[in-house]
């Protein structure tokens, strides 16, 4: 069975109300155009691709399925799918909770902004939101395709 939060195109806003961030939506982009441009530079370093990146070629090349997924996030808000505003508070607040749980520093902003908003469940691949024992994970299930 599939997981409901993760089935966004199953008409999830029946069920739940979605919310990201601009901080979530940045990681997810940039993981893409890390994944395409790894593709295309045969020894991949970031240096490297900030060197190609300079090309036009290569630019267009890697950000067509950044350009997609960011359509996409848009289809979503349209659905239902909130932007969630992250303000200088949340950052200062997030420095604690990053120490208390041993979080990156993006994480604690998730992490903070998700209580700040009274979010307790969080569709996340990352386990090092385990340890923050106030929210519930839904990860996503693996294709056995």
């Amino acid at each position: 069975m599939q997981n409901p939060v993760l089935n966004f195109k199953a008409g999830w806003t029946n069920k739940l109300k979605g919310v990201i961030t601009p901080h979530v939506m940045d990681e997810v982009l940039f993981k893409i155009l890390i994944a395409e441009a790894s593709q295309h530079i045969e020894k991949f370093t970031l240096p490297g691709l900030k060197k190609e990146m300079k090309s036009s070629g290569f630019s267009s090349k890697v950000y067509k399925p950044v350009r997609e997924y960011s359509d996409y996030l848009t289809e979503l808000t349209y659905g239902g799918l909130e932007i969630l505003t992250v303000d200088g508070g949340l950052v200062e607040k997030s420095t604690d909770l990053g120490l208390r749980y041993g979080l990156l520093t993006t994480d604690a902003i998730h992490l903070s902004t998700m209580k700040q908003y009274g979010i307790i469940n969080v569709a996340t691949n990352d386990s090092d939101f385990e340890r923050v024992e106030s929210i519930t994970i839904y990860k996503p299930e693996r294709s056995t395709a």
